[in-house]
């Protein structure tokens, strides 16, 4: 799930053991880092500040690609 305003990523995950429990962890993701740095190097970012939640196994470098444009391409305007 993502939220633009303030920009971040809800991650909905289960375990194993426990298949019918569902838990969430918010990732914020710096709207700074959105507006100045590529895509590439937030989601390189992302890889290594969050890498038991993005263990590249399980969630595709172009998913999280797609994710992060979709929050740079909705990034409120600077006032």
């Amino acid at each position: 799930m993502l939220k633009y305003n303030p920009p971040k990523m809800t991650i909905v995950y289960h375990f194993e053991q426990r298949s019918n429990d569902q838990y969430f962890h918010d990732i914020p993701v710096d709207a700074n880092m959105l507006a100045t740095q590529t895509c590439d190097e937030i989601v390189s970012h992302l890889y290594v500040t969050e890498a038991y939640y993005f263990n590249p196994k399980q969630v595709s470098r172009n998913q999280l690609i797609r994710l992060v444009n979709m929050l740079q391409s909705n990034l409120p305007p600077e006032t």
